[in-house]
């Protein structure tokens, strides 16, 4: 799988961008074949933005997105809703091949 990291104004370091490698190959252990994932790390004032999207053959692009005061913080943040996501993704799936009715 290729994971690109981006810093859009500002340095990451090389820890947070091991912290980023690891937490994407996590994440794409549980989408089934993840085929890459763009890491994008922003500062704006005071507030640190991470944002991961996952693509995946066969399926939508994945993305979540968390804003904190620290970019290790809103990356934790971000790799928690991507799990989330993938999470609900594969629970749907499961539903859908057992024959169960989907509700909005």
């Amino acid at each position: 799988m290729e994971i690109v990291i981006h810093g859009h104004q500002t340095e990451i370091n090389e820890s947070l961008r091991e912290r980023a490698r690891e937490g994407a190959l996590k994440l794409a252990e549980h989408l089934t074949r993840a085929v890459d994932a763009d890491i994008r790390f922003e500062e704006d004032g005071v507030f640190k933005t991470v944002e991961i999207v996952l693509h995946a053959p066969r399926q939508t692009r994945l993305v979540a997105k968390a804003e904190a005061k620290h970019h290790g913080a809103a990356l934790t943040d971000a790799i928690a809703k991507m799990d989330a996501q993938i999470r609900k993704l594969k629970s749907a799936s499961k539903k859908q091949v057992h024959g169960v009715e989907l509700r909005a």
